[in-house]
């Protein structure tokens, strides 16, 4: 049990939650982040990161967290390394409950735990991602120039992917487990003018193969092994992390948490930002803006429903050299 009772707590770290602790500590918001494990989420398995804005140089998806984290800890942030396993949203005091036996109380939560890939089972699949694995090619793609990848998958997402990746690799293996594609006959179109890319109906993979980094994956039938530097699976889709929520707050008819214009859940107080909101685009800079933004309604909501604050103004001190 713990007694101290904070202004915010954030459940997840990654570019959201991070992007969020910033905002509120900065701010002089008592804040507390905890987040289970910041390899886990999309962005701590991500092996490079090239284009977020303000980073010129390539750096892995950690060491990206590890600078955001930095910056909301020097403006005075908490974070705290546990599993957040339920949560009382009601009333003016929220409550979070972790795995460790441990409660919080704070006057408002963030939460930004994102949303991960439904696993495949694929063989080998789980070791390799960051090392030839990957579930986005517009992160990815640039990656990949003149190379020679696969995509696994017969979903619309799948073809859109594929189609990214033909701007950049020399070859693109489009590995559908299905004899045909459900797609309109114009976009049918699209993929037979793509001159670098191969369609391979009934192509089922057994394994993911390679020791340090992606060798090649493993087909069912006569056709072996095929040697691939990079594979991009869309077999399955990706769904929110919700398991904390236990019924507490309302879903939409799809599945994922229901927010309004100022990212406020169905409990007042509680906001959520990021990749569990079940976006379209999933990208880094992205959702860290979503995060800035629950943290500025968050704020609003602690000082009485005013006007969100402008950051943009250095204060008096922060402006003299």
């Amino acid at each position: 049990m713990q007694n101290e009772l904070y202004d915010v707590i954030i459940i997840g770290g990654g570019p959201a939650g991070s992007s969020a602790a910033i905002y509120t500590s900065r701010a002089r918001l008592k804040t507390l982040v905890i987040d289970k494990d910041p390899h886990a989420g999309a962005l701590g398995m991500a092996h490079a990161i090239a284009n977020y804005p303000g980073i010129p140089e390539t750096l892995g998806g950690m060491e990206l967290l590890e600078l955001m984290k930095r910056q909301a800890v020097s403006f005075g942030a908490r974070y705290l390394r546990d599993k957040v396993t339920a949560l009382d949203p009601n009333g003016p005091e929220k409550s979070v409950f972790t795995v460790s036996a441990s409660m919080y109380r704070a006057k408002t939560l963030i939460l930004a735990t994102g949303s991960m890939g439904k696993s495949s089972d694929l063989p080998g699949e789980k070791k390799l991602v960051g090392l030839g694995v990957s579930y986005c090619a517009t992160c990815d793609a640039a990656f990949y120039r003149e190379r020679i990848v696969a995509v696994y998958g017969k979903s619309r997402e799948a073809v859109e992917e594929a189609l990214i990746l033909c701007r950049f690799a020399a070859n693109v293996i489009l590995l559908c487990p299905a004899p045909k594609l459900s797609l309109p006959e114009e976009e049918m179109a699209m993929l037979r003018s793509a001159a670098n890319l191969e369609i391979r109906y009934n192509s089922r993979i057994l394994s993911v193969n390679g020791q340090k980094e992606l060798e090649s994956v493993t087909l069912e039938g006569s056709d072996g092994q095929l040697p691939v530097d990079g594979l991009f699976i869309y077999l399955t889709g990706s769904s929110p992390v919700l398991d904390f929520i236990g019924g507490s707050l309302e879903l939409s008819q799809c599945g994922c948490l229901k927010v309004d214009r100022e990212f406020t859940t169905s409990a007042p107080g509680v906001f959520a930002a990021g990749d569990m909101l079940c976006k379209e685009i999933k990208q880094a800079v992205i959702v860290a803006g979503e995060g800035c933004q629950a943290a500025l309604y968050a704020d609003k909501y602690l000082r009485g429903g005013l006007k969100p604050k402008s950051d943009y103004k250095a204060t008096a001190n922060e402006g003299r050299h």
